[in-house]
């Protein structure tokens, strides 16, 4: 039986941020008894919620969100389950049992991370990828990389070594994703649809799982 998972978190005024950024605001621009319909004005960061990071993110004269191949946000996922804590590494070894064959796929940590959004160190102590894991990602080409935290990198790790591996090679990050646990199976279908922004480092996306028999990968 098809399943469809919806991945991504509500976007709203509490939506909860990174630090030193605005929280979301929206804003009533028409109403229906003065101009027959409603409508508003949004302003929030295009790194707000589940959201995907282009490579234009941190390195110049790459993709910007928009320039992103559109068949390139439809693939075949496999979701890894290793639960972390406060700024523990996801390492090579918690790839066991993936096979090697995972080219132009998207690989999804779930580390248990996304249920402690209402916590105070959800933002500054987040487990992340290992920089020998994201090269591994590297070499085996795969086509994005998701996870259930606000960030690949740990929260701990201002440089940001992971983000700079991965986007340095193209592969889309997918951050702040959440509902894994309601996947049922180790690989689906993954739709990840960011706004076409121009020049942007990033968007807010839908992700979306589809699960079931006869989904062709």
């Amino acid at each position: 039986m098809t399943q469809i998972i919806d991945l991504s978190r509500l976007i709203s005024i509490d939506t909860k941020v990174f630090p030193n950024s605005l929280p979301p605001s929206f804003i009533d621009w028409t109403k229906i008894d003065v101009h027959g319909y409603d409508s508003e004005m949004l302003f929030l960061s295009t790194h707000t919620g589940t959201h995907m990071d282009a490579p234009s993110h941190f390195l110049k004269n790459v993709n910007s969100i928009d320039q992103i191949d559109v068949d390139r946000l439809v693939c075949t996922a496999t979701i890894v389950r290793v639960d972390k804590h406060n700024d523990e590494y996801i390492n090579l070894e918690d790839l066991r049992g993936v096979p090697d064959d995972i080219s132009n796929q998207a690989i999804i940590f779930s580390t248990g991370w996304e249920h402690e959004i209402i916590g105070k160190d959800y933002f500054s102590h987040n487990p992340g990828l290992s920089s020998e894991l994201a090269e591994y990602l590297v070499k085996h080409k795969i086509n994005a990389v998701g996870i259930d935290s606000p960030s690949v990198d740990r929260g701990s790790a201002n440089d940001f070594p992971v983000h700079k591996i991965l986007l340095s090679k193209g592969i889309i990050l997918i951050e702040n994703l959440c509902n894994l646990s309601k996947i049922p199976q180790e690989k689906f279908i993954l739709i990840m649809a960011p706004l076409k922004l121009k020049n942007a480092t990033g968007s807010p996306i839908r992700a979306i799982a589809i699960t079931g028999q006869n989904l062709g990968y």
